[in-house]
């Protein structure tokens, strides 16, 4: 591990307690905070209050934990901002919750199990172009994008959705990363020429990724989906197809 550009403060518990407690201190370390990252002053502060800053940032400090001043700071985690700059591909069912949510089983016919309502003339479309493919499944799903936050009254960190989207989910199984002791951020390193790819030819396509989600037989799968947001279900679909095809495929564009 590479050593901090700084020395760490060594027991500095007791300072950050006394600041936490002291309603003007917070204040001004949020004013200087933010007035640095902002000369002008047009910047009045974060999303959290002084006393709710100086924890994150103390924890951050502490724990050595950038995900904790990111959120403090963007709502933001790590790996949040990655995901939402489209530098890293979302996480297949993060947290432990469908996302995206299949809504269509593998001939194209919709779940009978929904939750959710899925607009009928976004079926209709999808229902026209569905095609069997060899090297991948199709699927109408729906999906939101995700990042992580501090509650502003409780300092728990939540999970925030937003752009809930219909589109169609492309599926793709590769190699088992997990099987190759690779991490999940490495695999991730791998798949990113294909991300920064289809990010310049397919600017509102979206990339998932999970590590040995597919079991077949002795053999586990990675799986890596890409969503093609509805309005490229309107508009020149087989040629966005083809697209992501040449993609995940290596060929020329």
């Amino acid at each position: 591990m590479m050593s901090t550009i700084f020395p760490r403060e060594d027991k500095s518990e007791l300072l950050f307690k006394k600041i936490l407690e002291d309603e003007d201190a917070c204040a001004r370390l949020s004013e200087t905070f933010y007035g640095a990252i902002d000369p002008d002053q047009t910047m009045v502060g974060g999303y959290l209050k002084p006393q709710e800053f100086a924890k994150a940032l103390f924890d951050a400090y502490t724990n050595r934990d950038l995900s904790a001043l990111l959120m403090a700071l963007t709502q933001n985690s790590m790996f949040d901002l990655l995901r939402n700059s489209y530098l890293a591909p979302f996480r297949f069912n993060e947290d432990g919750k469908e996302n995206p949510i299949i809504l269509t089983d593998d001939d194209g016919n919709l779940r009978k199990d929904l939750d959710v309502e899925v607009p009928e003339a976004d079926y209709e479309r999808f229902h026209r172009e569905f095609r069997h493919m060899e090297d991948c499944k199709m699927y109408l799903a729906h999906g939101c994008r995700l990042n992580h936050a501090y509650d502003e009254k409780t300092m728990d960190v939540v999970e925030m959705k937003s752009f809930d989207h219909y589109g169609v989910l492309l599926i793709y199984d590769l190699p088992d990363t997990v099987k190759q002791q690779e991490t999940e951020a490495q695999a991730y390193a791998a798949v990113l020429d294909i991300v920064l790819k289809l990010q310049k030819e397919l600017p509102s396509a979206t990339v998932y990724y999970g590590q040995e989600v597919v079991k077949k037989g002795e053999r586990g799968y990675d799986e890596l989906g890409v969503f093609l947001h509805k309005h490229l279900l309107k508009k020149n679909f087989n040629r966005n197809l083809e697209v992501v095809t040449k993609i995940l495929h290596g060929e020329k564009i």
